[in-house]
């Protein structure tokens, strides 16, 4: 009784994480029997220092409100599994800006590529750069609850954030209220090679809520493809500056259907090369192919891209 009492406080008063509750739990159930003790105790330890160290530096409280502020990027505190995902996206989105000045220049981000989970959306290498300027125009592909849209927004720049997850979607958009006004626009379509609709599979088996992944929870939601070139054409954009791209192995038909934009724009690209393995040289050959002055350069895990003006 006194387990779950104390389970109890620490989820209402304390806000654990679901992956506090349960390490707590575990380590409460194991002392009891006598069953791998060291190992437990020193598994909470590391979850629950690890997690409440990271809110008391980002998480900030307005009344009610709780959100994240990541150097003036802010996301909604969504809680348990989110939150989990959200300490695995972060040293991709947030590292560089909150721990080493916003400077992508290539003798920090090659260090830290090969030690991070997927690396940094953004290089520098002299006049080779790609990364989020003032002013620029910015595509999110696969925002989840926006975490890149908020650093862009966070960095002057306007982000269309597509995002075709209903409940995803709904995070997405209280990260756009949470951001300077006009600055995020919420998108509640995929990005492909054709318009059509689509059934996914929901699972947690991503950080992108958006992805095509293994039907763990026998979920499935019928979500909307637009193609980046038709997209630009209905909005009347005037100028794509970036595209980001993490879309779980779809990013090959987002570049297919983005031909136009890619000649006649040439954004900056920071695309995600690990879901398939021939990605970097097909969307190497994709990019080339719609526009043969990029410059293509391969970190571990991502593709970054521009053309040299």
């Amino acid at each position: 009784m006194k387990l779950l009492k104390n389970l109890l406080k620490g989820i209402r008063e304390e806000h654990w994480t679901l992956l506090e509750a349960f390490a707590y739990f575990l380590k409460g159930v194991t002392r009891e029997l006598k069953i791998f003790p060291i190992f437990f105790d020193t598994f909470w330890i590391k979850v629950h220092r690890h997690a409440r160290a990271f809110k008391k530096k980002w998480l900030k409280r307005d009344g009610k409100l709780t959100y994240f502020d990541f150097n003036g990027a802010k996301l909604p505190d969504t809680g348990g599994r989110n939150f989990a995902i959200l300490l695995g996206v972060f040293e991709d989105t947030f590292l560089v800006s909150c721990f080493h000045q916003d400077n992508y220049d290539k003798s920090v981000v090659l260090p830290l590529d090969k030690i991070m989970g997927e690396g940094p959306y953004g290089y520098v290498d002299g006049t080779f750069d790609v990364t989020v300027k003032k002013g620029d125009v910015v595509i999110d592909a696969g925002a989840w609850i926006g975490d890149f849209s908020a650093y862009a927004a966070s960095k002057g720049a306007i982000a269309y954030a597509f995002e075709p997850v209903e409940e995803t979607y709904r995070w997405l958009c209280k990260t756009r209220d949470l951001n300077t006004a006009g600055q995020i626009h919420p998108v509640k379509k995929g990005l492909g090679s054709s318009e059509c609709e689509m059934d996914i599979s929901i699972g947690y088996g991503s950080s992108n809520s958006s992805s095509v992944v293994l039907n763990i929870e026998g979920i499935t939601e019928k979500i909307a493809i637009t193609t980046l070139d038709k997209f630009a054409e209905e909005n009347k954009l005037t100028r794509v500056d970036f595209i980001k791209s993490d879309i779980e192995g779809a990013e090959r038909d987002m570049l297919r259907g983005a031909t136009k934009v890619l000649q006649k724009f040439a954004p900056k690209l920071a695309i995600c090369t690990y879901h398939l393995p021939d990605d970097p040289e097909v969307l190497e050959k994709i990019i080339l192919d719609a526009n043969p002055k990029y410059r293509v350069v391969h970190l571990r895990h991502k593709l970054m891209a521009a053309v040299i003006r």
